[in-house]
């Protein structure tokens, strides 16, 4: 878990954590788009690749019993800090979990780090009721801003993320899995600027990075953060088919499997 250690998390203000921080605000904003959808019950919900906690502490108030999953043990300990003692260190595939117990499962820009990404959803259809809903964020590969950047998308960071997805791909790889999709949005986010500064040093200058962050410091530009939407993240809800019935051949001949839409 080298890739996921203390400085994964060290870049700005984005894992600040606290009141009112960019982190904090994103995370209540998806709290209440999936409350509006009525098929989001408030009892047991499940956040896949928690880090820091900022969608467990947003959705605490919300729900009948919020539990996290993470694979850095740097991350799960300041989860913990917060008081949110339901977060295991673990691989999800490999954490023990009632099965078809949990309402919602979610997945916050992490099925483009996993190795097996139709083995993770998978999983997680195992582990949601019938008729429970899957969140999850992920790049869209096939988005203009995207094809216009090519190597240069802020997205396109291998080894870190291994798989792209498009609308598409992600739409047949969860209906292979036991979901139905119900929705992919782009609603863009909040961002503090430090990190959007240490991005863009990452991506042209790599060896700048140390030095960005702390002149990014220095100038305190975390203090400012824009809304941002380059309309090249997805935001997707699919709900587990009824009686949890996996596709058929002729569902998935006629959806062939065409993910990764690039790979690393």
């Amino acid at each position: 878990m080298r890739l996921y250690s203390e400085s994964f998390f060290q870049v700005g203000t984005k894992f600040a954590s606290q009141t009112g921080s960019p982190g904090m605000v994103n995370a209540e904003r998806r709290v209440q788009r999936l409350l509006a959808n009525p098929d989001v019950a408030r009892g047991r919900w499940l956040d896949v690749g928690c880090a820091t906690g900022d969608f467990m502490m947003a959705a605490r108030p919300h729900v009948g019993h919020i539990a996290g999953i993470e694979m850095s043990t740097f991350a799960a300990k300041q989860a913990h800090t917060r008081g949110l003692r339901d977060v295991t260190v673990g691989d999800f595939l490999e954490v023990n979990l009632d099965t078809k117990s949990i309402d919602v499962v979610t997945m916050w820009d992490v099925i483009e780090h996993v190795s097996d990404p139709l083995a993770i959803l998978q999983r997680a259809c195992g582990v949601l009721r019938d008729g429970g809903v899957l969140a999850l964020s992920t790049g869209d590969i096939g988005s203009l801003f995207a094809r216009v950047m090519g190597r240069f998308w802020h997205l396109m960071i291998p080894p870190r993320h291994l798989y792209f997805f498009s609308p598409v791909t992600i739409r047949n790889l969860l209906e292979q899995a036991g979901f139905e999709t119900v929705a992919v949005s782009k609603p863009g986010k909040l961002v503090p600027l430090d990190f959007v500064v240490w991005k863009l040093a990452f991506l042209f200058m790599p060896c700048t990075g140390p030095a960005v962050l702390r002149l990014s410091a220095l100038a305190r530009l975390g203090r400012l953060r824009p809304f941002i939407n380059l309309w090249d993240i997805m935001t997707v809800v699919a709900r587990k088919r009824s009686l949890g019935v996996a596709p058929t051949l002729e569902d998935v001949a006629s959806h062939p499997r065409d993910f990764p839409a690039s790979r690393s």
